[in-house]
């Protein structure tokens, strides 16, 4: 897709590879569909946290120009420069869900806003500070895989400061995400070679009867930061950034910015419908 120069790289390049390996890549994918289904319990290179990763690279190229531009005056995230996405060819929305359709993803649907299913994409402050969270626009759409979430639902929101800060939940750094194009992000890939980054594990989040389960492979104490320093964060700073894999307001201890990020494992009791 990278090198694509034509006019049509779903009809040129995605539905031929479809046709070939969609079979294989969705029984590859298929022992994570469930939670609790798949664990680790020896290295295999392209195993299906690795295949579920390089997967996620394509949607992410996919939905790349579906987005908003970067923000005037913004530095140019460094995996921008590494890649160059601006080059990288576009497919619409029923394109991009038709092609994962193949691959066993289902779309999620119109549902209130929930952290678990969609990614803040632009804040607008609303004027009251305990005005809930409430869905504006849809930018891209999000997918599941049986119980596993595969990609959030891009989303554009209305908010009070109690729950979301503008400026912040839209552009602070966002994790365990490789590419977007309106605000910087952070992965295991970047910074890695070439070869190594393939070598990236999927992050997984799962939806059961009960509960949201994040990022269910961590094993870090949620208590410790990667060098084993304390966070500094309270326990739902912590929380907010775990559910919505960036910072969404100023934090208590502001000496714990630039080192924040999330740790540990997390599960959430859902909510009556």
């Amino acid at each position: 897709m990278e090198e694509y120069q034509g006019v049509d790289v779903f009809l040129s390049v995605v539905e031929p590879w479809l046709d070939e390996h969609a079979e294989v890549v969705r029984e590859a994918l298929s022992p994570l569909a469930v939670f609790g289904g798949w664990k680790r319990t020896e290295y295999e290179f392209g195993d299906p946290l690795e295949t579920a990763y390089a997967l996620s690279r394509v949607s992410d190229a996919l939905i790349y120009k579906l987005q908003p531009l970067l923000p005037p005056g913004s530095e140019t995230p460094w995996a921008h420069d590494i890649h160059e996405p601006e080059r990288w060819p576009h497919i619409n929305r029923d394109q991009y869900l038709t092609a994962f359709a193949r691959l066993g993803m289902a779309p999620i649907g119109n549902i209130a806003f929930e952290p678990f299913f969609h990614e803040v994409v632009h804040v607008e402050q609303d004027e009251h500070p305990q005005a809930p969270i409430e869905i504006t626009g849809t930018v891209w759409p999000g997918l599941m895989f049986g119980e596993l979430l595969f990609s959030r639902t891009g989303v554009t929101v209305r908010a009070g400061t109690r729950h979301l800060v503008a400026g912040i939940a839209d552009k602070s750094l966002l994790h365990d995400v490789f590419m977007r194009r309106y605000r910087e992000t952070f992965d295991g890939s970047l910074g890695w070679g070439h070869n190594s980054q393939w070598k990236t594990d999927f992050r997984r989040d799962y939806l059961t009867d009960a509960a949201f389960h994040f990022d269910v492979d961590e094993d870090l104490d949620s208590d410790r930061s990667i060098l084993g320093e304390p966070r500094m964060l309270t326990l739902s700073e912590r929380s907010d950034l775990v559910q919505y894999r960036c910072l969404t307001r100023p934090l208590q201890d502001p000496a714990a910015w630039d080192s924040a990020c999330p740790g540990g494992r997390l599960m959430v009791s859902r909510r009556p419908s």
